[in-house]
């Protein structure tokens, strides 16, 4: 029962970050007590963004916080009808894992 609160407690944190985006700085962040977590990306033309580098303070990985930066990332392309380049590998595993049709028919080859 104990491990069963830890992991909800968990759950309510990580669900709790906000993520933010930059567009003059071309990165989705989540802003930490130490630091933050970026997704940064480059805008390659013809309405085609490089989703290149995903990054979250060692301490605080394996919290879901990478998620949320992918999930952010890719629904702004949704948003934006643009297709994406998945340079990243935690992206090109994000998408594997969360197969859906609206990320999925906009990757495009590296």
């Amino acid at each position: 029962m104990r491990q069963f609160f830890r992991r909800f407690s968990s759950y309510i944190a990580m669900s709790s970050y906000e993520v933010k985006h930059n567009v003059k700085g071309r990165e989705f962040f989540i802003a930490l007590d130490k630091g933050k977590a970026v997704l940064l990306y480059e805008n390659e033309g013809h309405n085609t963004i490089n989703m290149y580098h995903t990054q979250v303070p060692t301490e605080l990985r394996g919290r879901g916080i990478a998620g949320q930066l992918a999930k952010a990332a890719l629904d702004y392309a949704v948003n934006e009808d643009a297709k994406v380049k998945l340079t990243c590998t935690y992206l090109q595993k994000y998408v594997n894992d969360h197969p859906s049709p609206d990320y999925t028919s906009r990757v495009v080859a590296p």
